[in-house]
């Protein structure tokens, strides 16, 4: 715990609940007290999709919380508000879903 801490990752019990939530209802689930992740299921297609906040000083100098996701064979993402987070997965592309199209 204090490694995290330490490292600046903020506790899902301090996120707003209405952003926990949000990543429920999307798939994630809880990958400890730090992350939320989205299940494995071995399809290349649904990669295993990792969602954490941290803090840090922004480019200002000012300490500030940012979210982060990370997935296989993509750079990590970063955002300074959750509505950016939900705006990237709303324009994600899905390529099982995709070619149905």
């Amino acid at each position: 715990m204090d490694k995290e801490s330490k490292e600046g990752l903020v506790n899902l019990d301090s996120w707003r609940w209405p952003d926990v939530e949000h990543l429920g209802d999307m798939g994630f689930e809880f990958g400890d007290d730090w992350h939320m992740n989205t299940p494995s299921r071995g399809d290349p297609d649904s990669p295993n999709i990792t969602i954490y906040k941290k803090n840090e000083v922004d480019e200002s100098g000012k300490k500030t919380s940012f979210f982060y996701v990370e997935e296989p064979k993509r750079a990590k993402k970063r955002f300074k508000e959750f509505s950016e987070v939900i705006d990237y997965f709303d324009n994600y592309a899905q390529p099982a879903i995709d070619r149905n199209k």
